[in-house]
């Protein structure tokens, strides 16, 4: 029965977007049986929460499912200690705060990226007006409602205004959405893992939003969870934590959450402490609510304020949460009250979608580069990288986490990694038990010298009913460091005894991400990740990030080139590469340092490369292994 229901998801969903091609490349990366056994998970669970609800609700009649109060949607989605508890839902100016606009035909990048070909999933407390104006091409919509073919009701203010702020193409100007030729999958919030599961296994989806959430207080004012459910890693953030494992491509964008101005007994530190759920998982982007101030005619940030409003973290173990913010203050997008409405409305539930219409736009950049995708760990470990640090607090915070999104920088280090000679490094790697990673970049100019490592991290045990748990949540405990000389330099972590006072820097024993920064950095660098302890499974998967160098000292990894067979050259048909340490990835760029082929690989020691297909001339060969890289320059006859 269970597997039924699963390929009734899988055979239900609409595909679209993406090309076969790309989707099959993200979904052969997929384990089949995982996603089954994930899926039995997720209907396990919800089967047990709806005996609870329906008991509840024949016990009290006047109890509601699902209902409307003061503009905001409610929905029964667990009993705990005989207490219901509903989750309830939680732009060119916000483009210009974030620089996604400088991503747009025009825009000083020259990238010229608007979402086209691309696909967002949102799912929200009800669907999307989908012959809105800012959604029709022609006689066509870009969104689609794949869980249902009849909408009831037929749309829904706060799901018309999130989607249109992902991807409104811009019929009123001020309300153009972040990738404004996306495609657009809106769902309602029912059975939001079940598909988002099935869109990313089958479907190749990449990014979701998910702009609401259990907030701390019902709309009478009463508190609906107990005091132990704010910050703790429960049995929603594991659940969330194992789809990310199970789909590593496929990243979800959630809102933090309206409760900021809330207060309630036993948190971690007066004035803070308020996510719930699933915001504290490890492997989602939990997005706060800023207030950011922009000179509208040349994008300069003149003030970057958060909103009052917007969920404070950090989880109980200590973990930088939320991860990012972006503007979600006075929002103008689309509504639904005819096909020609607008509205202005505030909370997470607008930063998030500003969030996952930029990232989708990163994705599409990278894939014009490379021909595949980023994993999420590595476009989660991109944002988190280049994120504008707010000036209140230096480091990441409980309110903004690693500060405002920058998509213009992040967007400039997929260019930089990308070129001849790359100034920046965005390497998706494997560290095996008892292994370690180096690789030693020179900086000539002094500049802040910043790297980062993020990764998708087996799923914890949930701590349930355990009020301001320290006890981590991580599973695999890898380690960042760069290092001068006798110089050490650690990552940034937050100190639990001192949430208040801004973040300081040691070991970080809790965060799968770990960014070490360096300032006025000038010289030779070595940086290396290790690990703490046993890794589950003997190795984990995770992306490397680096700014701020000028080039790579590629003599110095911590690898024999000279063992490696690299032959014939000059090359006529097949390039062989024999005795190389577990290879991950090739890229062969031409002269002029454009990328005309790549591939990513499952640790091979020897793989050859077809090269008949080139032109006569010189080509450098990009080869990433385990233990480093090199770059080897080839003659095609």
């Amino acid at each position: 029965m269970k597997k039924a229901i699963l390929f009734f998801l899988i055979s239900t969903i609409s595909c679209f977007s993406q090309s076969k091609t790309e989707i099959d490349l993200i979904k052969k990366e997929y384990d089949i049986n995982k996603l089954n056994q994930l899926n039995e998970n997720i209907l396990s669970l919800k089967t047990l929460r709806e005996e609870k609800i329906k008991n509840y609700l024949d016990s009290n009649l006047a109890a509601k499912r699902e209902y409307v109060a003061n503009g905001t949607k409610y929905l029964l989605v667990d009993v705990i200690d005989n207490k219901p508890v509903y989750t309830a839902t939680d732009n060119r100016l916000s483009a210009m705060a974030s620089k996604t606009n400088t991503l747009y035909p025009g825009g000083n990048l020259g990238l010229s990226l608007t979402g086209l070909g691309m696909k967002v999933g949102i799912w929200d407390g009800g669907y999307a007006l989908k012959n809105h104006q800012e959604f029709m091409t022609g006689s066509v919509s870009r969104v689609t409602t794949p869980d249902t073919s009849t909408p009831i009701p037929t749309a829904d203010q706060h799901a018309t205004h999130v989607v249109g702020t992902v991807g409104a193409k811009g019929v009123a100007t001020s309300a153009r959405g972040m990738a404004y030729e996306v495609n657009l999958a809106s769902y309602n919030w029912t059975n939001d893992e079940s598909e988002v599961s099935s869109e990313a296994a089958n479907n190749g989806l990449l990014i979701s939003n998910h702009s609401y959430g259990v907030p701390i207080f019902n709309d009478n004012g009463e508190q609906q969870v107990g005091d132990w459910y704010m910050g703790c890693y429960n049995t929603d953030a594991t659940q969330w934590d194992q789809i990310c494992y199970t789909l590593p491509y496929y990243l979800p964008v959630m809102s933090a959450g309206n409760s900021g101005n809330e207060t309630y007994s036993n948190g971690l530190y007066p004035g803070i402490d308020k996510l719930t759920g699933e915001k504290n998982s490890k492997n989602n982007l939990v997005v706060a609510n800023a207030n950011p101030t922009v000179n509208q005619f040349n994008g300069t940030l003149t003030n970057l304020a958060i909103n009052s409003s917007s969920s404070q973290g950090p989880s109980d173990d200590g973990r930088v949460k939320p991860d990012i913010a972006a503007d979600g203050t006075n929002l103008y997008s689309s509504s639904n009250e005819t096909t020609t409405s607008y509205a202005t409305l505030s909370g997470t539930s607008m930063a998030s979608p500003s969030v996952a219409g930029s990232l989708i736009l990163l994705q599409q950049h990278y894939n014009n580069l490379h021909a595949s995708f980023m994993k999420s760990a590595t476009l989660k470990g991109l944002v988190c990288h280049t994120a504008f640090d707010d000036e209140s607090s230096i480091g990441p915070d409980v309110r903004y986490g690693w500060g405002l999104l920058n998509t213009r920088d992040a967007a400039l280090a997929i260019t930089n990694a990308n070129s001849a000679t790359p100034i920046a490094i965005i390497n998706e790697l494997n560290l095996t038990q008892s292994s370690s990673y180096t690789v030693r970049v020179i900086v000539t100019t002094p500049q802040t010298l910043k790297a980062t490592i993020c990764w998708t991290d087996v799923p914890g045990t949930p701590k349930n009913n355990q009020l301001n748990s320290p006890s981590p949540a991580l599973v695999n405990d890898l380690d960042l460091r760069i290092t001068k000389d006798t110089e050490v330099n650690f990552p940034w972590k937050l100190d639990l005894s001192s949430l208040n006072t801004g973040a300081i820097k040691g070991d970080n024993t809790v965060d799968n991400v770990e960014k070490v920064e360096v300032e006025n950095a000038t010289g030779t660098y070595t940086i290396e990740v290790t690990h703490k302890g046993t890794l589950d499974g003997g190795s984990q998967n995770y992306s490397l990030i680096v700014t701020g160098f000028d080039q790579e000292d590629l003599a110095n990894n911590n690898f024999s080139r000279d063992q490696i067979l690299v032959y014939p050259n000059p090359v006529n048909d097949l390039l062989h590469i024999n005795n190389a340490s577990s290879i991950t990835k090739y890229e062969l760029y031409d002269i002029q340092g454009r990328l005309i082929k790549s591939e990513n690989l499952t640790n091979q020691n020897s793989i050859n490369i077809d090269t008949f297909m080139l032109i006569k001339g010189v080509y450098m060969l990009n080869l990433i292994t385990e233990n480093g890289s090199f770059v080897e320059k080839i003659v095609k006859k």
